[in-house]
């Protein structure tokens, strides 16, 4: 089994401060961390080779240079290569048919885990774009994923999806299968690893000339024009009581 873990480095909120006053958000210190999401999509990968040792994961990313401490991450948390397509300054769309043209290339791959919503945009777009550009099943809001094998069924998986409470779903290989944020639950890279990804495990780097991208697969098709942040919370007016409460809101006529 080969599993495609897409990964998304996104700034550490942590060194962030949001100035309404001035509509302006100030990155007092540029960190890029793991986006949640993407460490959940590991955390169901290294599950799925828990369940088959012979499975090999492959953590995969576009941008810059700056996305390699996060694949080396992506190694310590239980994968087997890393891959980075470099490329810049490119959107959903782009990434997407560079995602794919990379998961072409690979070959013979089972499932494709990402992350179901990012940090920073929340969008939520890779999986569907990506299983529309490679023209595979997809199942989205999955918490947990099981290899599902049987007589009755090709071989694929089962995914505990979030629906109006949690339900079960099935479906064949390959797939694209989009793992909750919330499904994360809290794990660490494992030390040992991360020192030897950094000492000995040298993460792949594919141009879009080797991927065979033309520049209308890595168009942007959108642009961002301006940025605006809601007014400040204006606070109300207090009450002392339940009583004073209902008076006030008969006054405004809001009840009867």
């Amino acid at each position: 089994m080969k599993i495609v873990v897409c990964i998304k480095p996104v700034l550490d909120p942590r060194g962030m401060t949001v100035n309404r006053k001035a509509e302006k958000v100030f990155i007092n210190q540029e960190d890029y961390v793991i986006d949640p999401a993407s460490k959940a999509a590991l955390e169901v990968a290294a599950s799925l080779k828990a369940q088959d040792p012979t499975a090999h994961v492959i953590a995969m990313s576009v941008g810059t240079d700056r996305a390699d401490d996060a694949l080396r991450e992506a190694l310590a948390r239980g994968a087997d290569r890393a891959i980075l397509i470099g490329l810049d300054n490119i959107d959903a769309w782009a990434v997407a048919n560079s995602l794919a043209a990379a998961i072409n290339r690979l070959g013979d791959i089972d499932l494709v885990l990402c992350g179901e919503q990012s940090l920073d945009t929340g969008a939520g777009e890779l999986g569907p774009r990506l299983a529309e550009n490679l023209d595979w099943p997809q199942i989205t809001r999955a918490a947990r994923v099981e290899a599902h094998s049987n007589a009755a069924h090709d071989a694929g998986f089962k995914a505990i999806v979030l629906h109006d409470g949690f339900v079960a779903q099935t479906i064949s290989a390959p797939a694209v299968i989009s793992i909750m944020p919330e499904a994360f639950t809290g794990t660490f890279a494992n030390g040992w690893r991360l020192m030897d990804a950094y000492k000995q495990i040298v993460v792949d780097i594919w141009r879009a000339e080797e991927l065979g991208l033309s520049e209308d697969d890595l168009r942007t098709l959108t642009a961002k024009k301006e940025e605006a942040f809601p007014p400040e919370r204006q606070l109300g007016t207090p009450v002392r009581n339940a009583k004073e409460l209902v008076m006030m809101l008969k006054r405004e006529k809001i009840i009867a």
